[in-house]
């Protein structure tokens, strides 16, 4: 557990957009992120608290809240921000935060931003969990794992004694806690989303020694995940993506401290299967949170959500320092510059949630005061973690794996920099500023953009007896190259070298794009654009370079079907206009489905996926959440006779419609009311074939302008009961005009 050795080089790509991360970080109150602490530890707060998630209510009710993990991931940014650039500021604050955490916890061990009531149920082993819900609050540990995870930076980043002190009292808490359970009751525990808390306690044992901590940390390992990984066996399709990263990183660093073969197993292979068979070309991946179908690309708003690629990164880490292969940091530095560094906005530092991959959608960021997502919090970590993977050495092998302006140091004693003004200038220059006592060898990444120097480990071997001075340059040519859509759809996407290239399509039609809810734009549609009909095998033919210095391309105007000609610059660069990272669009099926709905959708709600129920008020009752693998869809079904779903959509006051979508072999029948007026009544027969089977309901007019009045929207809680066999599938549903 080093401390970051990598400082990277000021005013240059990277190290701008991290002087905008540590400016952001040093913006936010801690007293602010402290305040939900304050009350639920019994004491009176010193200011108000942040809003969104981090609120004391948050969607209507106190339990849906996630309050704590923001101030988790600021200790760690605070942490990783004060290793990385020597931040006194951050350094102050980071101390004064842990210092009022101290004066908050209590003598159990417990601290937590919400009250310790779902863990003392669980503790009792009489409790109820499902994936995103434990004893009714919402992912309890998912949150308190995020303070565990930040006071442990504090301590081994920040060089905080008191955290550790903290943060041990806490892991005793939960140690004693759970030491009663059986191992069914645990793994019951695990089917609600925990986060990392299998790599907070394993941890802490690297840093004690307290072997309670290990068989602990063997116990937060999710069975249900694991095993078939250790089979290599890809049952991922319908999970929520970013609940099983965090697992995976528990288990990489179990396999670390207990050398369980299978444990290595089991990464590498979800490592694979993630990246190669469920990424998009930004190096991101995931569709409304979740893994699809293998090698589906679908172009959407919701894709990406950034969270997934700070924990894909991470767990790059660990796969490298095992294997020590290009094959891990070519992947690294696709989703470093083309998802990570344009995920944050260079102006204000505001973070994305989703990147969406749809044809002209633009980028969502969150408000400093209310968007406090988990990928605000994972995003105030980002720009401190920019050092952490450029130079590594193992076994006195400094291996140079990303080509970022920087000077980095080894624990015996090494100081070498990388300069240059990659990729705008195609080279790299690497310097021995001063000797260290253990002899080196060099090496440097032959990425895989460069169809030279090919070894069988991709790196080339600059020196093997290093000494001080030696200065070496290396030639990186970059040219233009496509990556085909791995669904074979006819997509595809422009890079220039690791670089990928996308449209910017002008600020036509856009909404203000610093907002507080995440999904306030899942219904605005794209723009479309013109089918490319030139060869996308040979870019160099339709595609010139028009601005060396800021990497800007055109493509010829013949190259389209609509001879239009495109402004192409480098993804991390398009801010504030739309855009579009993929050319070609096919027409499948589920394409045209798309089509149909996209331009007259003003609300939509996947039912079983947790931000998408939460963001509409869900309410249920008698009722169980699945995946139909057949159309790649998750459901919520009720499944008693009492059951009830309930959701609030917003409709148009002008043509209002309700669109339901249901598995088309399911057999049964439900009531739809809304409000307390019963509007419809569904039934199927379950001959609808193996596809979603839409059914279409006007919304009376007399309900809809009561509740309108002079608004162009109206708001309802849609209600379905069980009517007879409650067998049907609620897979979506959208308002339609």
């Amino acid at each position: 557990m080093n401390a970051q050795n990598a400082k990277l080089t000021q005013d240059t790509l990277f190290g701008t957009s991290q002087k905008t991360g540590l400016e952001y970080v040093l913006k936010v109150d801690p007293d602010r992120l402290l305040s939900t602490s304050y009350s639920a530890m019994g004491q009176k707060p010193k200011a108000a608290p942040y809003g969104g998630w981090e609120a004391p209510v948050y969607g209507g009710w106190q339990d849906r809240t996630l309050r704590g993990h923001s101030l988790g991931h600021y200790l760690s940014a605070l942490s990783g921000f004060y290793s990385a650039t020597g931040s006194t500021e951050a350094k102050e604050k980071l101390d004064y935060t842990v210092s009022e955490i101290k004066k908050l916890q209590r003598k159990d061990g417990f601290f937590d931003a919400i009250p310790s009531t779902p863990f003392d149920q669980v503790f009792t082993g009489n409790f109820t969990a499902n994936r995103f819900d434990l004893n009714g609050w919402w992912v309890p540990w998912y949150a308190i794992h995020k303070i565990y995870a930040g006071l442990i930076d504090a301590y081994t980043l920040g060089q905080n004694k008191d955290a550790l002190e903290i943060v041990t009292k806490m892991s005793d808490w939960a140690v004693k806690g759970l030491k009663n359970l059986s191992d069914e009751q645990f793994q019951l525990i695990l089917t609600c989303e925990h986060g990392g808390m299998c790599k907070a306690m394993a941890d802490m044992y690297e840093i004690t020694g307290n072997k309670e901590y290990l068989a602990l940390a063997e116990r937060f390992v999710h069975q249900e995940i694991v095993k078939p990984l250790i089979k290599q066996v890809d049952k991922l399709q319908g999970y929520h993506a970013n609940t099983q990263m965090p697992k995976i990183i528990g288990l990489a660093k179990l396999y670390e401290l207990t050398g369980k073969a299978e444990y290595r197993t089991a990464c590498e292979f979800f490592f694979k299967t993630v990246t190669e068979n469920r990424s998009y070309a930004i190096g991101g991946n995931s569709k409304g949170e979740h893994f699809g179908l293998q090698f589906d690309e679908p172009l959407e708003r919701d894709t990406c959500e950034t969270c997934n690629t700070y924990n894909m990164l991470e767990l790059t880490e660990h796969l490298f320092a095992w294997n020590k292969t290009s094959y891990y940091a070519d992947y690294y530095e696709t989703a470093l510059y083309n998802h990570i560094l344009a995920s944050q906005d260079p102006d204000s530092g505001a973070k994305t949630y989703f990147i969406g991959m749809l044809p002209g959608f633009f980028k969502i960021y969150g408000d400093f005061n209310n968007a406090w997502w988990c990928c605000t919090g994972t995003g105030m970590e980002n720009p401190e973690r920019y050092g952490r993977f450029i130079a590594k050495d193992y076994e006195n092998t400094i291996y140079i794996n990303l080509f970022i302006p920087c000077t980095f140091e080894t624990d015996d004693g090494w100081k070498i920099q990388i300069s240059g003004n990659f990729p705008y200038e195609q080279k790299t220059t690497i310097k021995v500023l001063s000797e260290g006592k253990n002899k080196k060898t060099l090496k440097i990444r032959s990425p895989k953009w460069i169809e030279k120097n090919k070894t069988e480990d991709g790196y080339i071997t600059l020196s093997s007896d290093l000494k001080n001075s030696d200065t070496f340059e290396y030639e990186l040519p970059m040219k233009l190259n496509t990556r085909r859509t791995r669904d074979r759809s006819g997509n595809f996407s422009i890079f220039y070298g690791p670089v990928l290239l996308a449209a910017d399509l002008g600020t036509k039609g856009m909404p203000y794009d610093i907002v507080e809810n995440q999904l306030c734009y899942m219904t605005q549609p794209g723009v479309k654009i013109s089918v490319i009909t030139a060869d996308p095998l040979e870019p160099s033919k339709w595609i010139d370079l028009k601005d060396n210095s800021k990497l800007i391309f055109e493509t010829k105007s013949e190259a389209s079907e609509k001879n239009v000609s495109y402004t192409l610059k480098p993804f991390y660069a398009i801010h504030h206009t739309r855009y579009s990272t993929y050319f070609n669009t096919g027409t499948g099926k589920e394409d045209l489905r798309a089509n149909k709905y996209a331009d007259i959708t003003t609300d939509f709600i996947e039912p079983g996926r947790q931000q998408s129920e939460v963001e509409h008020h869900g309410k249920y009752s008698e009722t169980e959440m699945g995946y139909i693998p057949e159309v790649d869809r998750n459901y919520r079904q009720i499944t008693g006779k009492e059951g009830s779903i309930t959701y609030r959509i917003k409709f148009d006051a002008k043509s209002p419609k309700l669109v339901l979508s249901f598995w088309g072999k399911d057999k049964g029948s439900i009531t739809i009311n809304a409000d307390s007026k019963e509007i419809s009544t569904i039934k199927l027969n379950g001959d609808k074939g193996n596809e979603l089977y839409d059914v279409e309901i006007l919304m009376p007019e007399d309900l809809i302008q009561a509740k309108a009045k002079k608004k162009t929207t109206a708001a309802f809680n849609v209600i379905l009961n069980c009517k007879e066999e409650c067998s049907l599938k609620l897979c979506e549903i959208r308002a339609v005009k």
